[in-house]
């Protein structure tokens, strides 16, 4: 994203005091003093919010975790910067997320709290998430278990068949938008590029979807159903579990990219439960009448999943295990949390 700034902005040094230009630079920036030679944070301001730390890059702006002045909350803050030739583009995208999650309004969401604009730029307001991204996960951790992955997909799918439900199809669910909050629950964020029949979506002139996620269909044109999002999200999850997106997708063009997500994905070096492996490769048909139908049944499909992966556990390794539960106290516990998420 282009961000020219305009020049004139002072800021003393902490350390000297010396008063430093900052007004080519980006929000955030570490700059070195010319006179003590310190490394020093600039543009630490925006709007009434003061800015403490960067949680990522959207499509339509930096993320940061920032403090509220006039309520002295924390929150998730979004800032696109005034001046870039496609700053128009990108605050469609803003107002867009804002529109479409306050459409939504489910608690499987990231909540927005606000969009405002002045003459510096935009900023949308969000509830932070500080449990952060299945992204963060995947390139943290060696494994991701299995159940927790299943439990994340079933708790964005909640928010998908709420968005569903009024006309609105995300359009890039991808790991760095599923969010976790503080005790681990599952929300979906980043909806700009989301098209909803209830609100006028913003139109896009070429691919802005993550291509290692996105759906074969919409790269042939399509403008996306609720089998796009149901692709999109298996592809999170088979990162998640492999620890790799089912494509690679890097430098390749549009019709490079139809082509390879017509071949198969594969899992069969992970020892995952069958079932998973199955419920994954449908998810990421390239055929969408070949995927689930419905969230029901993908819904049923995960929880049978996460019901298989007690059964599958070889015998030898349960030995002396008296305290283990069988699958089907596994499954009921699954069913009784599964249905006081709704």
């Amino acid at each position: 994203m282009s961000q020219t700034i305009t020049s004139g902005a002072e800021e003393a040094c902490p350390a000297c005091g010396v008063m430093l230009d900052v007004g080519r630079e980006a929000l955030f920036s570490m700059v070195r003093c010319p006179r003590c030679r310190a490394e020093v944070r600039v543009r630490t301001r925006s709007g009434a919010f003061t800015l403490h730390e960067v949680l990522g890059q959207g499509g339509s702006g930096r993320v940061f975790r920032a403090r509220d002045g006039r309520t002295d909350a924390e929150v998730a803050l979004k800032v696109l910067e005034a001046g870039g030739s496609d700053y128009a583009e990108h605050f469609a995208l803003l107002r867009n997320e804002a529109v479409c999650a306050g459409l939504i309004d489910h608690h499987r969401v990231v909540k927005v709290l606000g969009l405002e604009e002045d003459a510096s730029g935009a900023r949308l307001v969000m509830e932070l998430m500080r449990g952060g991204s299945l992204h963060d996960l995947i390139v943290s951790e060696e494994r991701i278990g299995e159940e927790r992955v299943l439990r994340a997909g079933l708790e964005i799918l909640k928010a998908l068949a709420a968005g569903h439900a009024k006309g609105i199809v995300h359009r890039d669910i991808k790991p760095a938008n599923i969010l976790f909050g503080s005790t681990g629950g599952a929300k979906l964020g980043d909806y700009g590029l989301a098209r909803s029949t209830a609100a006028g979506s913003p139109r896009e002139a070429h691919l802005l979807a993550t291509p290692d996620y996105v759906a074969p269909e919409m790269l042939g044109g399509s403008s996306g159903d609720f089998r796009c999002d149901l692709y999109s999200l298996g592809g999170s999850l088979h990162h998640a579990l492999a620890g790799t997106p089912p494509y690679r997708t890097e430098g390749l063009r549009l019709e490079q990219l139809r082509i390879l997500k017509q071949g198969p994905v594969s899992l069969a070096s992970l020892r995952l439960s069958p079932a998973t492996e199955t419920l994954v490769k449908r998810m990421l048909d390239p055929d969408p009448a070949r995927r689930f139908g419905s969230h029901m049944e993908l819904e049923k499909a995960i929880i049978h999943a996460m019901e298989r992966i007690g059964a599958a556990t070889p015998r030898a390794s349960r030995r002396g295990n008296r305290g283990a539960r069988p699958a089907g106290s596994l499954f009921r516990r699954l069913r009784s949390w599964w249905t006081g998420q709704a």
